[in-house]
């Protein structure tokens, strides 16, 4: 990773992003203030999926070493960009909880693994979420094929080109937020009557 912190990635974000950020906030503040805990298993599955998706970009670092393939390396390079962005939205805003053996709901946040997840972290994990799958599934897709060309190129085998698909610009998604983030809020008004049990990854 980039000795770059959090923080200073998330203020290099491009104007989509941050309008993404800044929509989430102004959707879900109110209901996260008042219900937290609502939210805690969304944003544990979504740090969930960014580990999952470190722990790819790792292994693919490691297969890029033996591969000459400046197409894969762009690939790489895009994904790990997208990870960062994902992860400073959630972490940018982020504390250490200070307090062995504190709840894991605080007034204002929730804490994740030891880590204090502001109201607008959480925002962001819930809006975010299929950014986060869609990362973790192409990171999991990388990983395999580069291990598949290794072994073929050891062998004296030619794959056809990468079929990995781009990951997906957020211009058009940015464009109906107000539609679909006012779908997620229904249903997260629904889960302050009705706990939801997200199944953990």
């Amino acid at each position: 990773m980039s000795t770059m912190s959090w923080t200073d990635i998330k203020s290099s974000w491009s104007s989509t992003w941050s309008s993404l950020h800044e929509r989430a906030k102004a959707t879900y503040d109110a209901a996260i203030r008042t219900n937290p805990s609502a939210y805690r298993d969304k944003v544990v599955a979504f740090v969930s999926l960014l580990t999952e998706s470190r722990a790819s970009l790792d292994r693919i670092k490691a297969q890029l070493a033996t591969v000459d393939d400046p197409e894969l390396q762009a690939k790489a390079q895009e994904l790990e960009s997208r990870y960062a962005t994902l992860a400073a939205g959630v972490y940018a805003d982020a504390k250490p909880a200070d307090t062995v053996g504190v709840a894991p709901l605080v007034v204002g946040g929730v804490v994740v693994a030891g880590v204090l997840i502001s109201v607008a972290g959480i925002a962001w994990a819930v809006a975010a979420y299929q950014y986060a799958v869609n990362l973790r599934e192409h990171t999991g897709l990388l990983d395999k094929e580069l291990a598949a060309r290794i072994e073929a190129s050891r062998s004296g085998r030619t794959l056809p080109p990468s079929s990995i698909p781009p990951q997906p610009n957020p211009i058009d998604e940015a464009r109906s937020m107000g539609v679909w983030l006012l779908g997620g809020l229904t249903l997260a008004a629904a889960a302050l009557a009705v706990p939801i049990l997200m199944k953990r990854g």
